[in-house]
């Protein structure tokens, strides 16, 4: 009877499963991203596609319809957004090319009216030169990169900017603190930092108090100012970059929350008095560092952090705070998905809503807290339903030193962790490597369930957010120890018996494109095909080629992750050791790529020529590092299913 049972509930199980997404659709981007509301609580702005850029639709909140849309001709999109007051936002110019790897911004600040009048380029380089509006009037430029520090919501006029000089060294980056009118563009210094490369902090008034920076040395720098005079007095703050004490937002006047990781493995939150100097831990979680911070209304009060161990964890620092209380109605009201306050009215009253999960890519709504009321708005990804996408949950294991790594498993569509067995598998290792996974909507992920396979992410030695032990443990250990992670999180799902032996590929990008080879390298019978996207595979070229090593702080880094150890590099390289590999390779890169140049792959392919190894090559026209063209995503993503479907048993 109970096997009868059980058979039922699979049948009925797969009877729910949708009709898979096209690779079109999976290629798409989000129709709406970053929604905020006004700060009087009647309009609302949001980034959404238009012929391939972001424009800004300023909707009317209560009949969805849009005042004005803001968007540029040429080469020139819409970048971050904030409203300055109830009629007017402001936003940053990014230049937009397809190659271009990041936002690519280069300061400017634009500024308009919810009607679309009143267009004006408020702050950057052009000054009078700008064919970014219409009605731009004369004003001295700023040669350098505009930094929101402060809406200022008490100044319906004005907001504070923090500008940061182009090119040169040391002084020549000491960035100065404006306020700028958002109406004209005209702005007043204030002050200029004490320190190159700086992050201002203000008070519960609004008041710049704290400010830290990043030495020529590459130590940070922290200094605060008590009261109303613009004197800086340096706070010790500890020459690790990676564990210094870092001020988030003010308790009162005197009293600062700031997080420090200088004694503990990972970060604690803690409460300042910097009168007296006396320090209270207000929260550590002993397994992974804070990794967000939420703030109410004004975005300057803090009254929530979040961990996220396996799943994401609110820890309410101000309990009693109206934005905390409402947070845990509408926690209560998504019990299983992720919640985000993405903004409030000024009052506090209207909230923004961002509700999502690893089967709902996400989903605007809008909260009325004094009427308890919820309202849906719009879907980012409205063709993506829980029926067609799999279920992603979290895994944990042992290495084979023992360390305790953790991870993520999608599965495919109407399957679950006691259902699946002995499924095709993708491995799919993050980038960075610095860097992590968390749990949510992965589109590549849902990608390659959608088709059948279990997918594996492995937040792997070297991850960020795990402590600073365990993400120094991957440094000078690229190519063995932080793959040996990979290969036993692989086993792992083996001998659970979800993932079957011999039918299992490894697919990455950036530095998991490098784990796609290295991996395959070091366990040859493992896996049964190999995809790198935008990978490095020689990293004795990390230091003559790309953009990192043309700074000093990149080949600081590049010391730091990698050494210098020319024997230890080459052996860490795949394009050395292609003679080892059994997995035929697919190799997708970008021709424009900086960040991982195209000789990496280049270099590879005429590596596994000379072994006359099975491969395939696809070089992205107008591509850098990422599939930020739609065409050229569409295209990498039909060609790794076909790949895929040749080396593995779907």
């Amino acid at each position: 009877m109970r096997q009868l049972l059980a058979a039922l509930c699979m049948v009925l199980a797969f009877s729910s499963v949708a009709a898979p997404l096209s690779v079109a659709e999976f290629s798409r981007d989000d129709e709406f991203k970053g929604m905020k509301i006004s700060p009087d609580g009647k309009h609302l702005a949001v980034l959404t596609p238009v012929e391939g850029k972001n424009a800004l639709a300023i909707l009317d909140i209560n009949t969805m319809k849009p005042t004005y849309v803001v968007k540029f001709s040429g080469e020139k999109q819409v970048g971050q957004f904030h409203w300055a007051n109830n009629e007017r936002v402001i936003l940053t110019l990014e230049k937009f090319k397809p190659w271009y790897a990041g936002s690519g911004f280069y300061g400017e600040w634009y500024a308009v009216n919810l009607d679309g009048k009143r267009r004006e380029y408020i702050f950057g380089y052009r000054g009078a030169d700008t064919q970014a509006g219409t009605r731009v009037k004369q004003r001295e430029g700023f040669n350098g990169w505009g930094t929101l520090v402060d809406l200022l919501p008490e100044n319906e006029d004005e907001i504070l900017m923090m500008g940061t000089p182009w090119g040169g060294n040391g002084d020549a980056r000491i960035p100065t603190l404006f306020r700028v009118n958002v109406y004209t563009g005209k702005r007043k210094t204030l002050s200029m930092a004490p320190v190159r490369n700086s992050h201002f902090v203000v008070d519960t008034k609004g008041k710049a108090r704290f400010v830290s920076g990043i030495s020529a040395r590459g130590d940070v720098e922290l200094y605060y100012r008590a009261g109303d005079e613009w004197e800086w007095t340096q706070v010790d703050a500890g020459s690790d970059s990676e564990g210094y004490f870092r001020p988030i937002a003010f308790a009162d006047q005197n009293h600062v929350y700031a997080i420090d990781g200088r004694d503990g493995d990972t970060t604690g939150l803690y409460k300042v008095n910097m009168d007296t100097g006396e320090r209270k831990l207000l929260f550590r979680d002993d397994t992974v560092n804070i990794s967000d911070i939420h703030f109410g209304p004004m975005r300057r009060e803090m009254y929530a952090v979040t961990v996220s161990p396996d799943y994401p964890n609110y820890i309410f620092v101000r309990g009693s705070h109206p934005t905390a209380k409402a947070l845990k109605n509408l926690l209560a009201s998504f019990p299983s998905k992720q919640v985000v306050i993405t903004s409030q009215s000024l009052d506090g009253r209207q909230s923004i809503v961002y509700a999502f999960s690893d089967v709902d890519p996400g989903q605007y709504f809008l909260y009325d807290a004094e009427k308890n009321a919820l309202r849906a708005l719009v879907k980012t990804r409205a063709w993506v339903t829980e029926q067609n996408s799999g279920i992603s949950e979290a895994i944990a294991f042992n290495a084979r030193d023992g360390k305790t790594i953790r991870g993520y498993l999608t599965l495919p569509p109407g399957q679950t962790m006691e259902s699946a067995k002995d499924l095709p598998m993708v491995v799919y290792p993050h980038g960075g490597p610095e860097s992590r996974d968390y749990w949510g909507y992965d589109t590549i992920a849902q990608l390659f369930a959608s088709r059948g396979m279990a997918v594996l992410q492995v937040n792997f030695r070297g991850s960020t957010g795990y402590g600073d032990q365990f993400e120094h443990a991957g440094r000078h250990h690229w190519g063995d120890k932080v793959q040996y992670d990979i290969i036993d999180g692989t086993r792992h799902i083996i001998e659970r018996g979800i993932a079957k032996a011999g039918n299992i590929c490894i697919a990455g990008a950036s530095f998991g494109g490098y784990s796609a080879l290295q991996s395959a390298i070091l366990e040859p019978d493992l896996y049964a095909c190999s995809i790198g996207m935008m990978g490095v595979y020689d990293l004795p070229m990390l230091y003559d080629e790309g953009d990192i090593p043309d700074t000093a702080w990149g080949r600081q880094g590049l010391q730091r992750r990698i050494g210098e150890d020319m024997t230890q590099l080459k052996a860490f390289s795949p394009v050395y050791h292609v003679d080892k590999l059994k997995a035929p390779v697919l190799i997708i890169h970008g021709e424009e790529d900086e960040r991982a140049p195209i000789e990496h792959a280049e270099k590879l392919k005429a590596a596994l020529e000379a072994e006359r190894h099975p491969f395939r090559y696809m070089e992205l026209n107008n591509e850098a590092h990422g599939f930020d063209d739609l065409e050229n995503r569409e295209k990498a993503f039909s060609e790794m299913l076909s790949f895929l479907d040749e080396h593995l048993k779907l």
